[in-house]
């Protein structure tokens, strides 16, 4: 194999990683939906707190999102380079 496939290659198994990471924080971020549901149906006394949770997990979601779209976004272009 010449060098270029090889770096393809290396790019590819890259964004596989970080398409693992994106499905990740969307599971993630959707359970922390689904924990402030459960939370506000069927144990209204701990609303704030449920509420204080989902918030920190979207935003360590979102974060991490971003993050990863960033990255996806730097690997198409080094791959479209080669």
């Amino acid at each position: 194999m010449d060098k270029k496939q090889l770096e393809k290659n290396a790019l590819d198994l890259a964004s596989h990683k970080q398409l693992n990471y994106l499905n990740a924080v969307l599971i993630v971020g959707s359970l922390g939906i689904l924990s402030f549901i459960g939370t506000f149906i069927w144990n209204r006394a701990y609303f704030k707190q449920g509420l204080i949770l989902t918030i920190v997990i979207i935003l360590i979601c979102f974060i991490i999102h971003k993050k990863v779209d960033r990255n996806m976004k730097e690997i198409s272009k080094r791959i479209r380079k080669l």
